[in-house]
């Protein structure tokens, strides 16, 4: 009978070939190219790590991504890095394999990126951390996640943040400076509104006064005075006038900015009806006609709707054409911000666009911007009395209203002016 310790022997023997022969088999397969290996060296002894090809194409997509990719035991031990790591810290790669990747964190990192790379054990974790190299700090975010069964080790992509941080802060600044431009440019603007506001009534009375006692030296003197004086008064008093008006119409401007808006459901035709019954004298004696189709119910500030309308109806009256008598016609139709120009009007919206045309003297369409600017005017004020400043009022109230104002027009075909409104404001 063989003895028992004999036979425990044998068995170990034949264990520990079995495990020569495996060895022998992987070494073969190393030499043949058909297992990536790497030692990495230890205190005890050093230890061979094995990528198997079955996973080379892997391997291939990790080394070519633009991340950082690194493999580390649970030690903290970095047993594997791609190119971009190893660049990202500066170091070559037979300086990175071996290290701890907790020599890589920033101090200040240190316990949220253990609080990552434990948790990564049991499952996947992922954070912003910062990493210290070359005397610089690295702004990354990593994703770490478990690699069982065969090494205890955590995969990690870590991705540099540096470019990213750089424009944020950037962005930052450019928003901070514009906040400051804004609100700079929002003092500027209450100042100019003030400005023209109480500079307009102090205007104001000093031509008063001009008109009143020119009005009483004629009154007094009767035919005391040769006809050549008598005319230079009545100009002075027509110049008066002129300012008073040019001065009233800043006011009006100038309210636009500074008084407060409220949006009132209102129906439009009413509107328009109201506004004809104020131009009603003005109609008459010009022989005008009026023509309004069918207008839609919106949000307007009314009193402001109705100053646009009644701007827009005077200035066909007043530039009508020689022999004709002013028609004008008021129509309404939805449109997009396909067929219409908003200026800032960036998301798709929809329109009513209410075209009020006339058969007056017409335009140049050169000038079709310009007359909507404060004192631009296309005739002098010998061929037609005005401000300058009536449809500058009209696109700002518009500009109010979130929507816009057009003009089109041809010498002696007459204009078309197109206001457009949101559908939902």
């Amino acid at each position: 009978m063989q003895d028992p310790s004999v036979n425990k022997l044998l068995a170990e023997i034949e264990e520990l070939k079995a495990k020569l022969a495996e060895a022998d088999q992987l070494i073969q397969a190393i030499k043949d190219g058909e297992v990536d290996a790497f030692a990495i060296g230890s205190d005890a002894a050093p230890e061979i790590y094995t990528l198997q090809t079955g996973d080379y194409a892997y391997r291939i997509l990790i080394e070519e991504i633009g991340e950082g990719a690194l493999n580390a035991t649970e030690d903290g031990l970095i047993v594997y890095t791609n190119k971009t790591f190893y660049e990202l810290v500066g170091l070559p790669y037979e300086k990175v394999i071996g290290t701890s990747i907790f020599d890589y964190v920033h101090p200040d990192s240190l316990v949220p990126f253990r609080e990552l790379f434990h948790e990564a054990f049991r499952g996947k974790s992922r954070g912003e951390i910062e990493l210290a190299v070359r005397g610089a700090v690295i702004p990354v975010f990593i994703s770490l996640t478990s690699l069982p069964p065969n090494l205890p080790t955590v995969g990690i992509i870590v991705s540099d943040l540096s470019e990213k941080k750089r424009s944020e802060a950037t962005i930052r600044q450019y928003q901070k400076n514009l906040e400051e431009k804004n609100e700079a440019l929002q003092r500027t603007n209450e100042e100019l509104a003030s400005f023209a506001y109480v500079a307009s009534h102090d205007l104001q009375e000093p031509l008063r006064k001009m008109h009143l006692f020119t009005t009483r030296i004629l009154e007094l003197s009767g035919d005391g005075f040769i006809p050549e004086v008598t005319d230079y008064f009545r100009r002075i008093m027509e110049g008066a006038k002129k300012m008073q008006n040019l001065i009233q119409a800043l006011l009006q401007y100038s309210r636009l900015t500074i008084s407060d808006v409220k949006f009132v459901r209102t129906d439009l035709n009413v509107l328009v009806e109201d506004v004809k019954n104020s131009l009603l004298e003005t109609i008459e004696e010009n022989k005008a006609t009026v023509v309004v189709s069918e207008l839609p119910e919106v949000a307007v500030v009314p009193h402001q709707m109705s100053q646009v309308f009644s701007n827009i109806l005077l200035n066909s009256i007043k530039y009508k054409r020689a022999g004709a008598d002013p028609f004008i016609t008021i129509s309404t139709e939805l449109v997009d911000t396909d067929s219409v120009q908003i200026p800032g009007m960036r998301k798709a919206q929809r329109f009513w666009q209410i075209s009020v045309a006339d058969n007056g003297i017409g335009f140049d369409p050169i000038f079709a911007e310009r007359i909507f600017e404060v004192f631009q005017r296309l005739h002098s004020t010998h061929e037609y009395q005005g401000t300058g400043i009536g449809l500058a009022i009209c696109r700002k109230i518009m500009q109010t209203h979130s929507g816009h104002i057009t003009a089109k027009g041809r010498p002696g075909e007459g204009s078309v002016f197109n206001l457009y409104l949101p559908l939902n404001l």
